[in-house]
């Protein structure tokens, strides 16, 4: 399983053997701790010798800083990519309240280790967008206007679903008009069969593969949630039968032609000793727009979520402010990176994303006024 590695930005990149996370533990002092993905075998390091690999590492100026990064960890991102026939990856990345460094951490398609090291979250993002976001505009229309019940977002993936579905069989069948009618009946059967198929290349099923943790989420689809989904303008309700509604039909045609992928992040820290989820999120990019979903627990066990839609440098400033809410839940405080995030909005434009150049009164990528 390999990444991307267009675009790398401002980094360093080292490699390990799998057999050099022995001598790192023995190099570095640490004991680790449940968030690393590694323990320490003190028999293979007594026994072992490190790779040639594991010398530059071991002479880097962050060697402590990665070290600690890898194997005691503060706060750790899981990162599943997949959807639309994307290349499907799962790579995590650690944090410490130290510092601002980011340690992206994967296994290269050689089975060695990549460790990818920026010198803060800004530079991490700004590079990972760059390979998995959406440029996009800025007129996308707002879909879902407030937090709302888990079910009401799983009625609207799966009529952008069916959309594509009908489309699909239009064009096979030769057909030139598109069937958007489907009895209550027929409409949750297929939801069914869609959240236990586990197939990528429907957006529902999606949404649950790449952020694990929902699958514990108690789903319970009622009559009011329909409506909700009817308010919203994916589909009519008539009697027993559902039709598809003008929601639907945009959206399903955006996933159609553009769906660029999807990527689950699940945020996870210590807590008492043990390891907790602190909050999941879920970004599907097209062509028009970076869709991202956040999800929360209500007092009653309820799951909800929020959607919000971005240009890719506003997901970079809301990812930024995501990755700090959860530094202040384990402790954390960054008014350092606080005042950084406020001085860089102006580093990209926010018509088109490209990069601003000092000195220049309007943007090179698009003409705007700066």
């Amino acid at each position: 399983m390999g990444m991307n590695m267009e675009k790398p930005g401002a980094l360093e990149v080292f490699k390990l053997a799998p057999a050099d996370i022995d001598h790192l533990f023995r190099r570095s002092g640490l004991n680790g701790n449940q968030l690393s993905p590694y323990s320490y075998n003190a028999e293979q390091a007594a026994t072992t010798s490190p790779s040639e690999l594991f010398k530059t590492l071991a002479e880097s100026a962050n060697f402590t800083s990665m070290a600690k990064k890898l194997l005691a960890p503060d706060l750790k991102i899981e990162f599943n990519r997949g959807g639309a026939g994307s290349a499907e990856e799962t790579y995590h990345v650690f944090l410490s309240l130290e510092d601002n460094d980011v340690l992206v951490h994967f296994q290269g398609s050689d089975g060695n280790l990549l460790l990818l090291l920026f010198d803060n979250e800004e530079s991490f993002l700004q590079w990972w967008s760059d390979i998995y976001a959406s440029k996009a505009a800025s007129s996308y229309q707002p879909v879902f206007p407030e937090v709302l019940p888990m079910e009401v977002l799983v009625c609207a993936l799966h009529c952008i679903d069916i959309y594509r579905r009908s489309y699909m069989e239009s064009m096979l069948d030769y057909r030139g008009g598109l069937d958007l009618s489907i009895s209550t009946q027929d409409f949750v059967q297929l939801l069914r069969r869609s959240l236990s198929s586990q197939d990528k290349r429907w957006l529902l099923p999606t949404l649950f593969e790449l952020t694990p943790r929902l699958k514990g989420s108690k789903i319970a689809l009622k009559p009011e949630h329909i409506k909700k989904a009817e308010e919203l303008g994916f589909l009519t309700s008539d009697e027993n039968a559902l039709t598809l509604g003008e929601r639907s039909r945009l959206m399903g045609t955006e996933f159609i032609t553009s769906w660029l992928g999807s990527i689950g992040c699940q945020a996870t820290a210590l807590v008492n000793g043990q390891e907790k989820g602190l909050s999941q999120v879920f970004l599907t990019s097209t062509a028009f727009t970076n869709h991202l979903f956040s999800f929360e627990t209500a007092a009653e066990g309820e799951s909800r979520f929020r959607h919000q839609t971005s240009t890719m440098p506003e997901l970079i400033q809301i990812l930024l402010k995501w990755i700090e809410a959860l530094q202040k839940v384990i402790g954390g405080t960054a008014p350092a990176k606080v005042a950084k995030v406020e001085a860089s909005v102006m580093k990209y434009c926010g018509q088109c994303g490209t990069e601003l150049r000092p000195g220049k009164k309007f943007c090179t990528g698009c003409g705007t006024p700066i």
